[in-house]
């Protein structure tokens, strides 16, 4: 039986799926909106760990990024939904690119990464805080979907799907199903007038999958979702199970959505 949260996920990958036409090679990166590189870093939480502890911390953080000459210019945390061996949380790095990523991690590392992962291991532990490299799994990141609208109480909900292409279903076919969820949702937005802060993107994996002890299996992109809360997830749900076009021809090869509550720890500095 299917669980109720994961509707949505399913209906948006078949629904991407058959609604998809040519089979022309095509690029990600090419056919994006933008492009970006992120970088999921697997965190443990010390017997320090509290709200307060956690967020002089972070302002301290953010204190001696701005004192750096190339510091990563977005931060999130993730915390999962669904108990893991894996991770008590993620610390999400978005950086502009790979390149401004290396630049960014060498000034870190020869600087004061390990007087930082010594004072703060008690609160959290992230296992590529002192040298960008061990428990850090990073994605090209190719914009599909920007927001319509500014998130008004930051923080809220991601989703993950991974995915992988078979024959039937390569780069072209997602780009075209893309095209056609868009469609959808901007007839949205005009039938009721508002926007909204949901935007998704496609990952792209620049390691090798699965991730050891993870469940996802292998998989060759994750379909990535953020809303600003959970009832206007559930109300994306809602609306796409009633209004979205009737889907038929081959289903995806995707996991369950798993979910996460994000909460902001750095934001652009403009």
């Amino acid at each position: 039986m299917i669980n109720k949260k994961n509707v949505f996920a399913l209906l948006i990958a078949t629904f991407l799926i058959s609604c998809s036409g040519t089979k022309e090679k095509t690029s990600l990166s090419d056919s994006a909106m933008n492009t970006g590189y992120v970088e999921y870093l697997f965190c443990d939480f010390g017997p320090e760990m509290s709200e307060e502890t956690f967020s002089q911390m972070l302002i301290e953080w953010n204190e001696i990024l701005d004192g750096l000459e190339v510091a990563v210019p977005m931060s999130v945390g993730l915390v999962p939904r669904t108990e893991t061996d894996l991770y008590d949380g993620m610390w999400t790095l978005v950086w502009e690119s790979e390149e401004q990523a290396k630049i960014g991690w060498e000034e870190w590392v020869a600087g004061p990464a390990e007087s930082w992962t010594e004072e703060t291991s008690e609160i959290i532990s992230c296992g590529a805080s002192d040298n960008g490299e061990e428990a850090n799994y990073a994605f090209d990141v190719n914009v599909f979907r920007s927001a319509s609208a500014a998130d008004s109480e930051p923080g809220g909900v991601v989703g993950f799907m991974f995915c992988s292409y078979s024959e039937e279903f390569g780069e072209a076919e997602l780009t075209s199903g893309l095209e056609t969820f868009n469609g959808w949702l901007n007839a949205g937005e005009e039938a009721s007038g508002s926007t909204t802060p949901y935007f998704y993107t496609i990952h792209v994996p620049t390691f090798e999958t699965p991730i050891p002890g993870s469940s996802t299996g292998s998989y060759d992109y994750a379909f990535h979702q953020f809303w600003d809360s959970e009832e206007s997830r559930e109300e994306g749900a809602r609306l796409f199970a009633e209004t979205a076009p009737a889907v038929d021809g081959p289903q995806p090869d995707c996991s369950q959505e798993i979910l996460f509550d994000s909460v902001p720890f750095r934001t652009p500095q403009i």
